[in-house]
């Protein structure tokens, strides 16, 4: 069953102005720098058709994969917290970000966060308006669960981890009947494999791994 990797934009480039401006930008980043303990960079890219804006932010951690985990887990790190009663994780970045939407008046998303961990990075693509920042935190917690599987039993750490990738049925946009793309089904991994690169991906439901082709959106 080939799946793809959804690391490019499902819109077509022309159409699309790159520029770095938007309204308290400039106070997101710091937030982020200080609540994760990272470099943040970052590129925004104005979307002429809708007049939106698409930020895609990389932040370089100052953790491996397995101390942000543990950070995250006491709540010392990107200020993660869960809620005990419906097990929602709220975070500092989807409070900067909620900030960052109002001074835009709405017009402002992430479309694609790279977190580069010294041992791994880890890649989230956005799924549906808003879903990055919503869903950091169930990612977190889903990768600290998942720790031991997506380690090959500790023994090895991907080099890359791309979150979601989706079956062939989805590309080109196509959308599930209840219109929303899942975070939590398969994720792809990249294992070093000698001189060449061990594709994976791997069932968070079987929590089994299995060699699969990406189809890459261009």
């Amino acid at each position: 069953m080939p799946f793809q990797k959804r690391t490019n934009f499902t819109f077509p480039l022309d159409g699309i102005k790159t520029f770095a401006a938007a309204e308290g930008l400039d106070d997101f980043i710091k937030k982020l720098e200080k609540e994760f303990f990272a470099e943040v960079t970052f590129k925004c890219q104005y979307r002429m058709e809708s007049e939106k804006t698409d930020l895609i932010l990389d932040m370089k951690c100052n953790f491996g994969l397995t101390e942000s985990l543990h950070h995250f887990s006491t709540g010392n790190w990107g200020g993660f917290s869960c809620d005990p009663e419906n097990q929602e994780v709220s975070s500092s970045f989807n409070r900067a970000f909620a900030e960052l939407s109002a001074l835009n008046k709405g017009t402002i998303d992430i479309s694609e966060l790279s977190l580069h961990f010294k041992d791994t990075s880890i890649i989230v693509s956005r799924t549906n308006d808003h879903s990055i920042p919503e869903q950091l935190g169930a990612i977190m917690g889903m990768a600290s669960e998942h720790f031991v599987y997506i380690t090959k039993g500790l023994t090895e750490m991907p080099y890359e981890i791309f979150v979601p990738v989706f079956e062939e049925s989805q590309q080109n946009g196509v959308a599930p009947e209840n219109g929303q793309h899942s975070y939590f089904e398969h994720w792809g991994l990249y294992f070093e494999a000698d001189t060449q690169h061990d594709v994976m991906v791997y069932s968070l439901e079987h929590k089994t791994m299995a060699k699969e082709d990406f189809f890459l959106l261009d």
